[in-house]
C-alpha cells in the first residue's frame, strides 16, 4: 500500500463512529484514509464521504487482525480514536495520534463537583490534526414520503438507566398518533425484541410498527423519519449527522460529558439533580429511586420534540 494512506481507527461504539466522521474526512482532503472499526459499524463509515476506505476487524478476531491490518496498508498515519490497550498493541512499535480521555475531569462530573468535558467529535477531529468546532455528517440516500408524518421512537438500549422509560415511549406513541396522526416506528435492538413487541401491544393504536434491523437497514430507517425520540444513544446521533430531525431525552447521563453540545435545542434533560451518575448510563440506579427516569413527562417530551420537528 501507498505510505501516504492515513488508518483511522475506531472500533466502537455506534455513536462513536458517527463523531469520527469530521476526524475522517479532514485526513481524507490530504489523502486516501482506511478506517477500521466493528464489522456492525462498517455502514456507517461507509457514508462518512470520498476517499475513506472501510476495513473491519470483529471483537472475536482478537489482536492477530488488527496488527495485520496495519502491515498490509502500511500507512503514513495513524490515528487511534480507540484510544486502548488493545490498540496500542496493534499498531507497536508504530507512532500513532491517540484520543485520550480526560478520566479526571469525568470522574469530578460523576461525582457532582460540576465541570464539562470538551466535546468527544472536536477531540477526535483535534486528535487527527484538525480543529473544530466539528460536524459529523453522514451521506443521506433518503428522506420522508411526502404527505405523511413518520415518527422514531427508540426502545430500550444496552444501557437501563439511560433508555426512555417503557411507559413514556407508550405514551409518546399515543400522543404522535392521536394528536399529530403520525404513523409511528418503535425501533429497538434485536435482542429486545420481545420487550419492544410488548410495547407496541400496550399502545393499542394503528399505525405503530416495529423496527429491529442491522445498521445497515437502520439507518436507511433513521433517515425516512421526519422525528426521531432516542436516549442518548447512537440513533441520536446518525439522526443528527443524517440531518433527521431529532430528540435526544437524557435520564441518567448528561451533555456534561462531552457527546453533545448543551445548547443544542434538541437536548432535553436530564431533570435529576443526580445525573450524570454513570459514564455509559449504568444498569440500576445506585440511590434505588431512578428520579432521573421518573422525571420524564412524556407531554412535555412530545411537545419537545414537535417543535424541533417544526424547525427542520
Amino acid at each position: 500500500m501507498s505510505r501516504e494512506a492515513s488508518l483511522l481507527i475506531r472500533l466502537h461504539s455506534f455513536g462513536d463512529v458517527v463523531l469520527a466522521q469530521p476526524a475522517a474526512a479532514h485526513l481524507a482532503s490530504r489523502g486516501p484514509v482506511f478506517f477500521l472499526t466493528r464489522p456492525s459499524l462498517g455502514p456507517v463509515a461507509e457514508r462518512f464521504g470520498p476517499g475513506i476506505k472501510v476495513l473491519s476487524c470483529s471483537s472475536g478476531e482478537g489482536l492477530h487482525c488488527l496488527r495485520e491490518r496495519v502491515r498490509l496498508i502500511d500507512p503514513s498515519r495513524i490515528v487511534d480514536l480507540q484510544g486502548s490497550l488493545t490498540t496500542l498493541l496493534a499498531v507497536f512499535p508504530r507512532r500513532a495520534a491517540r484520543f485520550r480521555v480526560p478520566r479526571a475531569a469525568r470522574r469530578r462530573i460523576l461525582s457532582g463537583r460540576g465541570g464539562a468535558l470538551p466535546l468527544v467529535a472536536d477531540s477526535f477531529l483535534s486528535t487527527a490534526g484538525g480543529s473544530g468546532p466539528a460536524k459529523p455528517s453522514l451521506e443521506r440516500r433518503a428522506f420522508p414520503e411526502e404527505g405523511t408524518l413518520s415518527a422514531g421512537i427508540v426502545c430500550g438500549g444496552r444501557w437501563e438507566m439511560k433508555s426512555i422509560p417503557d411507559g413514556v415511549v407508550e405514551e409518546l406513541a399515543r400522543l404522535f398518533t392521536d394528536l399529530s396522526g403520525a404513523s409511528v416506528c418503535l425501533i429497538a435492538g434485536p435482542g429486545e425484541k420481545a420487550r419492544a413487541e410488548a410495547v407496541a401491544s400496550r399502545v393499542r393504536r394503528n399505525g405503530v410498527s416495529l423496527f429491529t434491523g442491522d445498521t445497515s437497514a437502520l439507518l436507511d430507517r433513521i433517515e425516512r423519519l421526519d422525528i426521531l425520540v432516542s436516549p442518548d444513544s447512537g440513533p441520536a446521533h446518525a439522526a443528527a449527522a443524517l440531518g433527521v430531525p431529532h430528540l435526544t431525552v437524557f435520564t441518567s447521563t448528561s451533555p456534561s460529558l462531552g457527546f453533545w453540545d448543551g445548547s443544542d435545542p434538541s437536548v432535553f434533560g436530564p431533570e435529576a439533580p443526580c445525573s450524570p451518575c454513570h459514564r455509559h448510563g449504568g444498569r440500576s440506579c445506585r440511590r434505588g429511586h431512578e428520579s432521573c427516569r421518573g422525571s420524564l413527562v412524556p407531554r412535555l417530551v412530545y411537545e419537545k420534540a414537535v417543535s424541533r420537528m417544526a424547525a427542520g
